[in-house]
């Protein structure tokens, strides 16, 4: 009966690979990258990484150019008699950058949805973003951060109407822009931003109504044209020549 005991432990270990290999794996990071005509944008689509996919949805290109699309279905707020909700969620790209190597000039987000009042009771929204750049390339020696500021924000206590006849839902809308080329001292070639939404819906009484709901995101950015790389070391070429005919030749 020599071998039977290194034989068991090798199926004893095979059992229990085998029941590892059977068990639910954890969700891993699904970077995705967006590219358009001058701009690419990177973000992580698994809702642990980056919860705001969860209330954004995943964004898209709008047609052949820079901007991306948010079609939100289910980021809202609704309070009843007396109460008071608030929904935020915050979408983050980790990379956003040009694809000929110019700098981020401007990031603009524009957002809009709907909402209702009735019976008495108020709706809002906030719009906060703030963009980190990713590279040291010498001009401030630590990263550079831009803020939107102040934040844009939007609210309303008007009533839409009552609950015998409560109207149509009425639209806000709120924008809001960052300059990373104009606000950090580094170069901003490459950086990273967070879109933040907050949606706040209370009522006074009861019964009332407040719902406010976010149903479009759109974000539009631009970059200033880089000075080509042959003009810089054509430049750095006459100086070196300059400083050569000024220099004393040695005895």
């Amino acid at each position: 009966m020599r071998g039977s005991a290194p034989v068991r432990t090798f199926i004893g270990c095979a059992a229990v690979l085998g029941a590892a290999l059977a068990l639910p794996l954890p969700a891993s990071a699904a970077p995705v990258t967006l590219c358009g005509p001058t701009v690419c944008y990177e973000y992580d689509n698994n809702p642990v990484a980056n919860a705001g996919i969860t209330l954004f949805g995943a964004p898209s290109l709008l047609g052949f150019s820079d901007t991306l699309l948010f079609t939100p279905t289910s980021f809202s707020a609704t309070a009843t008699n007396g109460a008071l909700v608030t929904t935020t969620s915050t979408f983050q790209f980790t990379r956003v950058y040009s694809t000929n190597g110019a700098e981020i000039a401007n990031i603009t987000v524009t957002e809009a949805g709907d909402y209702r009042i009735l019976e008495g009771g108020y709706v809002g929204a906030t719009l906060r973003l703030q963009s980190i750049d990713k590279v040291n390339n010498g001009g401030g020696g630590f990263p550079q951060v831009a803020i939107t500021n102040p934040n844009p924000n939007w609210g309303t206590s008007v009533a839409t109407g009552t609950f015998a006849s409560p109207g149509t839902l009425q639209n806000w809308t709120l924008v809001g822009s960052l300059d990373p080329a104009a606000t950090f001292q580094d170069l901003a070639t490459e950086v990273d931003l967070q879109i933040q939404n907050t949606l706040d819906a209370f009522t006074f009484t009861s019964p009332s109504l407040a719902f406010i709901q976010k149903k479009l995101t759109i974000t539009t950015t631009l970059v200033t044209i880089p000075v080509p790389a042959a003009a810089w070391l054509f430049g750095s070429a006459l100086a070196g020549i300059a400083l050569l005919r000024r220099k004393p030749l040695a005895a």
